[in-house]
């Protein structure tokens, strides 16, 4: 199974720990590993101070997100695909990843996409980790295997935090249920 564009869904019983209630994106899946998004780690650290603090003031709306603990220095910013820069990847026909030196004063110029958020770091599973971590082959649990669902525009952009959690619990649910009458 190829994950690329989908969200992983932390199941229920994760009730403790980083991945507590976490979304996570898909950004790539192929045989040399995944990465992937955190999607509802929003950190306290509004757009603007973030340019500030790195000597660029820039009015840019919106917060910081984690997006995982891997290469936490590195901005990328997860959009819709009317818009792209020179660092640009298609996810799909919906989604594009970009990272860019001059992604935060464009966004500050009024040249933003429709739909955006800005992650610090990624997540990361090395070659066939994350293919074992959805089957809970062990020694991974099988109770608290990733739950799967397929992303949309409103999932990923106008949800957040707890609520974006219980949404992604309730399309994997629905998704599950209706794969059986397929």
């Amino acid at each position: 199974m190829n994950f690329t564009g989908k969200l992983l869904v932390a199941p229920p019983k994760v009730n403790t720990g980083f991945w507590f209630k976490s979304v996570i994106f898909i950004t790539e899946d192929h045989i040399n590993g995944s990465m992937g998004l955190l999607l509802n780690k929003r950190s306290s650290v509004l757009v603007r101070d973030f340019t500030e603090q790195v000597g660029q003031p820039m009015n840019i709306p919106g917060y910081i997100y984690v997006g995982g603990p891997v290469n936490i220095k590195a901005l990328t910013m997860l959009h819709t695909n009317e818009w792209s820069c020179l660092n640009t990847m298609r996810i799909n026909d919906t989604f594009s990843l970009s990272s860019s030196d001059d992604l935060l004063q464009r966004l500050n110029d009024g040249d933003a996409p429709k739909y955006f958020r800005l992650f610090l770091g990624l997540c990361g599973w090395s070659p066939s980790q994350l293919q074992e971590e959805y089957e809970g082959v062990p020694p991974r649990d099988k109770n608290n295997s990733w739950l799967l669902a397929s992303a949309d525009i409103d999932l990923v952009f106008n949800h957040d935090l707890k609520d974006q959690w219980l949404q992604g619990l309730e399309k994997s649910g629905s998704e599950f249920v209706q794969s059986m009458f397929d």
